[in-house]
């Protein structure tokens, strides 16, 4: 099939599996079972990773293994799905890929979702499995910190926290891919990509904010639950990959903006005629394979220099 005929054919069934039904108000834990499923067309290759299970400070982690993989340094994975969706199975395809692809260690992290787990405690949950990655013996410049949608969020905020606190080393590098760091909704691209986001919906966007700091007396401009509007300076080296038709397109682009304000070093690119979360698809599409080896230059990149 034709590339462009190809592309059509998805965005039309994801707009009307997922970003369409988003409007109406099913459950949060109806959408999660719903995705779940959804998640299964993914192709999972497994092929040449071994895949483990284990508890970190209470929390599952799924660990994905490269079997030829010699190397100590790691990428912990926060997944998205606007705070309340996403799981272990919905990423695990992407991050097999992921793991295969870049040779490195990735570590998936279940953390709790909202409405059940709400904001400062979602973050917290997340803040005290790095900590207690820490203390099993793995060293800070050897993980990279990673993230998509909320998950890039959370990601980002884990890292600002820890430049506060100034008590905890930071990750060697962070990947925000896709990231959902204003929660203001003020992007630019919130409002005329609203048509052209395959994946994500205005109405899906607000509800899993209401989700997020439910029964919370934080406003969606503070830079604890919007990192974008945070002071960015001390951050490790941070990549940031975003497609032309994402909702959250400028949010990527700010961030970026920011981040080289505050002189960090920064790696951004804008994948053409791309929706929210794009890289999932790598199995049908270039542009998904060229995401995952923009990451592996930057990966080798930043492991080279900790090594």
């Amino acid at each position: 099939m034709h590339e462009m005929w190809k592309q059509l054919l998805v965005e039309s069934c994801l707009k009307s599996t997922l970003r369409y039904p988003s409007k109406y108000d099913f459950s949060p834990q109806t959408m999660r079972h719903f995705t779940g499923q959804i998640a299964q067309v993914f192709p999972c290759n497994k092929q040449g990773l071994n895949i483990d299970t284990y508890s970190l400070a209470n929390l599952t982690v799924e660990k994905i293994t490269p079997l030829n993989n010699t190397s100590k340094h790691i990428i912990l994975y926060l997944h998205g799905g606007g705070f309340c969706l996403g799981s272990l199975k919905t990423h695990r395809a992407w991050l097999c890929e992921m793991a295969r692809t870049t040779g490195t260690t990735v570590m998936s992290l279940a953390y709790p979702l909202a409405p059940e787990t709400t904001f400062p405690a979602q973050s917290e949950a997340i803040y005290n499995a790095y900590r207690a990655l820490l203390e099993s013996g793995i060293q800070a410049q050897d993980i990279i910190l990673a993230g998509d949608d909320a998950g890039a969020n959370l990601a980002l905020a884990l890292c600002l926290r820890l430049i506060r606190q100034k008590n905890t080393a930071l990750p060697c590098g962070l990947m925000l891919l896709s990231p959902f760091v204003d929660l203001t909704l003020t992007s630019n691209s919130v409002r005329y990509n609203q048509k052209h986001d395959a994946l994500v919906s205005v109405d899906f966007l607000k509800k899993a904010i209401g989700y997020y700091l439910k029964d919370t007396d934080f406003e969606t401009s503070d830079p604890r639950v919007s990192p974008l509007f945070d002071d960015l300076t001390g951050l490790p080296p941070l990549l940031i990959q975003v497609g032309s038709k994402s909702l959250l397109m400028d949010d990527a682009k700010r961030l970026k903006d920011m981040a080289e304000r505050a002189e960090v070093d920064v790696y951004y690119k804008l994948y053409t005629g791309m929706w929210h979360n794009f890289f999932m698809f790598n199995a049908w599409f270039d542009e998904g394979k060229m995401a995952l080896n923009d990451m592996c230059s930057f990966i080798q990149q930043r492991l080279n220099q900790s090594s």
